[in-house]
């Protein structure tokens, strides 16, 4: 091979962006070298082979730990990432995949956003194969977010030492406002034509001291010579609106918008159809998951320069 092909390869293995392992030792691996070199002064100052024997051990056993424990999660790699949706101010939790790449498994490997404390429940990968973990996070602030970045890390076997590698992921996500407020349905949120609505006529049925007088259908009760109520089939759910308005009474322009963002939360947890209002902007009625993830998006992507 001439210079300049070795040259070549030279600088295309140097340009490979691989993510590095790192390793330190944990709190239990500071006191454990401590010991042991207490250990070695003892042996030293005593002159006793059996001390000597057992640092030695102690030793063995450190330098296997750092082998296995940088090669057990040298080859796991992170290949997906997804959130199903994050509301500030609250926990969510982020779906991780994890491979294993290397020929042999891996064993109690943790899975952490940066910046986050939590850690996911540790998992044993098999060579060659994925797992999915979930690991609890949370943004303080609404709006479009880029996803911190993601470690994963093992203390595996002894505890001895602490082996992590760090990957920067491209993905963007929206965090929702923070749900506060008051649960209730403001005045005037359901439509009138809907207040008016009744179920459908189901059947006539016999008097019941816990029924109300005004549900009596005297007509038939004559006929029959007994006293008869109507009963119906369930009315629908009234439909509700939601505007910027009716949150006057709140000063704070953030917390106009948590508590929007409970009311639309509510409606459709108890399944409403509703629409939302938001100045120059607006959702028609509509009603499902698609529908409120929509005006959950148009909420936490509200500009300041709304705020007036």
């Amino acid at each position: 091979m001439n210079g300049q092909g070795f040259y070549k390869k030279a600088r295309q293995f140097l340009s490979k962006k691989k993510t590095r392992t790192y390793i330190l030792p944990t709190g239990f691996g500071i006191a454990f070298g401590l010991m042991s070199l207490v250990l070695f002064f003892m042996a030293v100052g005593y002159s006793n082979n059996l001390i000597y024997i057992f640092f030695f051990f102690l030793i063995s056993v450190a330098f296997t730990g750092t082998f296995i424990t940088n090669k057990n999660i040298d080859g796991v790699d992170v290949v997906e990432v997804h959130i199903d949706e994050a509301f500030a101010e609250e926990a969510a939790l982020l779906s991780v995949t994890l491979k294993n790449r290397s020929g042999s498994p891996s064993y109690q490997v943790e899975c952490y956003c940066e910046k986050y404390p939590e850690v996911s429940s540790s998992v044993d990968i098999e060579a060659g194969k994925e797992e999915d973990v979930f690991t609890p996070f949370s943004f303080k602030k609404r709006g479009r977010h880029s996803l911190p970045r993601i470690g994963v890390q093992s203390t595996f076997p002894f505890s001895l030492l602490r082996s992590w590698r760090v990957f920067r992921i491209q993905y963007e996500f929206i965090v929702y406002p923070a749900r506060k407020g008051t649960e209730a349905f403001p005045a005037g949120s359901y439509s009138q034509a809907d207040n008016e609505k009744t179920g459908l006529f189901k059947e006539h049925r016999r008097y019941q001291n816990t029924d109300s007088m005004r549900r009596i259908d005297w007509k038939a009760s004559a006929r029959r010579q007994e006293l008869l109520v109507k009963s119906f089939e369930e009315a629908e759910k009234p439909s509700l609106h939601f505007s910027w308005n009716q949150t006057a009474h709140l000063k704070n322009y953030e917390e106009r918008i948590s508590q929007l963002c409970l009311w639309v939360d509510q409606a459709y947890r108890l399944g409403h159809a509703f629409s939302l209002t938001l100045r120059a902007q607006e959702v028609p009625r509509g009603e499902g998951l698609s529908h409120r993830k929509k005006c959950l998006e148009m909420l936490a992507l509200l500009g300041a320069e709304e705020n007036t």
